[in-house]
């Protein structure tokens, strides 16, 4: 009687290593599809490249100059003053509403570009890595096709754990589609 208990402790104890094999490789998959998700969360999250935030800083400049202009009227700088029109040039005006607007228009644009460019490159060497955008495209195109593979390798194995009569849980966030799909 002995010899059949030892036998069956040895089939168990080879059921519960396979078990632990099966878990562990589903566990891998999971593990790789979290270290994707933290991966694309830090290409999103990267700075712009020095080109475009130069181009964003123009932007920004140009912006702040329409609407400073909208209040500054230079034409009245010479303006006679007993015409019955207004000399009054908006300069505060302007400086109420835009005050980076009117001073480019008083000709300080220069130092606010390069002082705001500074101030990026900075922010964008501080980081490990900035991204133009079609590198951010093309980077984030290959992490979602990193995690899909994850995720269907993972369905892979669980089907396959299944089929050998093990019980695995699903993710709550899997996805649907490989769950629900006939072949992988």
């Amino acid at each position: 009687m002995a010899k059949i208990s030892d036998r069956l402790s040895g089939i168990f104890d080879k059921q519960r290593r396979a078990a632990r094999e099966i878990m562990d490789a589903i566990e891998g998959e999971r593990a790789k599809r979290l270290a994707l998700l933290e991966e694309r969360q830090s290409i999103e999250g990267a700075p712009i490249d020095p080109a475009e935030s130069e181009t964003r800083i123009g932007a920004l400049l140009d912006e702040a100059e329409r609407d400073a202009k909208r209040y500054f009227r230079p034409a009245c700088l010479v303006t006679p003053s007993g015409a019955g029109l207004s000399t009054d040039p908006g300069i505060a005006e302007a400086f109420k509403h835009s005050p980076l607007g009117a001073m480019c228009l008083l000709g300080f644009r220069e130092e606010f570009s390069e002082a705001l460019t500074e101030i990026a490159q900075s922010q964008i060497q501080s980081k490990d890595r900035a991204f133009a955008a079609e590198e951010r495209r093309d980077a984030l195109a290959r992490v979602d096709a990193a995690i899909r593979d994850a995720e269907r390798n993972e369905e892979i194995m669980i089907r396959g754990a299944e089929e050998a009569g093990f019980s695995v849980n699903r993710r709550a966030d899997a996805p649907m589609e490989f769950m629900l799909a006939e072949e992988l």
